[in-house]
């Protein structure tokens, strides 16, 4: 993919979520949105898209709760996913909107999201679970 490909994806990943934000009733506006329908061979892809922009911000919060302001690892898995996955809901509702209504057309692709709230993919043992169903429903 060229820079130029990368660029139109994007700018049609924005024209979507700005249509959804507008038309939330629409449901996924792959049909409505030229750019999403010359960027993306169906909806799957833009869904897989959109779950990939997720879980982008979703890692980043999780490595900013990692660590306190003086620098130290925090030590609570739970704490750090459950405020990173809260930080995301609350910047990015459109999107999360979208992907928790189009979960079915994902597929198993939807599991890089619990991939990523499991402690042992931020440094911590895997018997510690925080993965709750009320934040990944």
């Amino acid at each position: 993919m060229s820079w130029d490909d990368h660029n139109r994806r994007r700018a049609a990943i924005k024209s979507v979520l700005a249509y959804a934000a507008t038309n939330p009733t629409s449901g996924l506006p792959y049909d409505y949105v030229p750019e999403a329908k010359a960027n993306f061979r169906d909806r799957r892809e833009l869904l897989l898209a959109l779950q990939y922009e997720w879980s982008q911000a979703l890692w980043g919060r999780i490595e900013l709760h990692s660590l306190d302001p003086r620098g130290r690892a925090l030590t609570d898995a739970s704490e750090v996913a459950r405020l990173a996955w809260s930080d995301c809901a609350a910047k990015y509702p459109v999107l999360r909107r979208l992907l928790d209504a189009h979960r079915e057309e994902i597929g198993p692709s939807g599991q890089r999201e619990r991939d990523l709230l499991d402690p042992a993919a931020i440094g911590h043992s895997p018997d510690q679970r925080m993965y709750q169903a009320s934040y990944v429903a």
